[in-house]
């Protein structure tokens, strides 16, 4: 039979843990919070420029490039967003599941750029070749992204790859986060559209107003080079925004769930620590009895 003290000192390690679990939950709600804002103002954002982008798709399209100097055998570019801090092993794993099975067996011929630090040792072990790796503040800024804007301009200007990929997970609810791809480079209609579906995202039929050509400065190749930069840009940081709020999301549920286990624990600890209690009352009476029926015997 257990030791009634063993079981309190064990009550009351769990009752500390329950508060520290609490006061987790708490504040990764409070971080939840504020970034969810951002994702429904980004997402908002989003559906109008792609809205002015469908109204003004006879005069700019986003989704032309230069195939004459494209080659398919070119390397590829993975850009992978994890997170930067433990307790969210769900959404991590997938990611990295998506990635080890898509390319496996193509590593070699594939370059990685990693944001939050939790995966980066991971990949360099697995003999992937890391290009660059970012660590983010929980609010984070544009201006961090800079160095990841700028590999991916020079890039492109080098033709070093023929397909990007973005891999993170997107915030559909607090319970749900679907681990998600976006080939940002080559732009295609069939890409963007699988990925409007899949965030549940649909355009407004909006009637095209029948004009004639826009005047465009300082030309429109050059107009339509600067709208992809800045596509690829808002869906880069769209991305990390939407892993960051899952993260939070995920990590708020796991430690509740751990809350809630513990309290389960400590219930059944109660329990046990209660009848540990009344046995040893029961056999200090019995023993007492036993004492006074020797003694009268004698």
């Amino acid at each position: 039979m257990s030791n009634t003290k063993q079981l309190r000192t064990q009550i009351k390690s769990l009752t500390s843990l329950q508060k520290i679990l609490k006061a987790l939950e708490v504040v990764s709600t409070i971080k939840l919070q504020k970034l969810k804002k951002k994702t429904e103002t980004l997402r908002d954002f989003f559906i109008d420029f792609l809205n002015v982008l469908n109204v003004l798709e006879d005069q700019i399209n986003i989704f032309d490039f230069d195939k004459q100097h494209w080659d398919e055998q070119w390397r590829r570019l993975i850009i992978l967003i994890s997170t930067d801090k433990w307790l969210c092993w769900s959404i991590n794993s997938r990611l990295i599941k998506h990635v080890a099975s898509k390319y496996s067996e193509r590593k070699a011929k594939a370059d990685i750029f990693v944001v939050g630090k939790k995966w980066l040792d991971y990949f360099v072990r697995d003999g992937w070749n890391v290009v660059w790796s970012l660590q983010l503040k929980d609010n984070f800024s544009e201006e961090e992204l800079t160095p990841l804007y700028t590999y991916i301009k020079k890039s492109l200007a080098e033709k070093k790859y023929a397909k990007i990929k973005v891999y993170f997970n997107y915030f559909k609810t607090t319970i749900t986060q679907v681990p998600l791809r976006f080939k940002i480079f080559p732009l295609d209609k069939e890409s963007f559209a699988a990925f409007l579906k899949d965030i549940d995202i649909k355009l407004e039929k909006i009637k095209k107003p029948k004009t004639q050509a826009l005047e465009i400065e300082p030309n429109k190749s050059a107009l339509i080079q600067k709208i992809t930069q800045e596509t690829i840009k808002y869906i880069v940081y769209s991305a990390v925004a939407q892993n960051k709020t899952g993260e939070h999301a995920s990590r708020m549920l796991a430690m509740k769930n751990a809350k809630d286990n513990s309290w389960e624990i400590i219930k059944s600890i109660n329990v046990l620590y209660n009848k540990v209690r009344q046995w040893k009352i029961t056999q200090e009476i019995s023993e007492i009895g036993n004492a006074k029926m020797a003694i009268e015997q004698n």
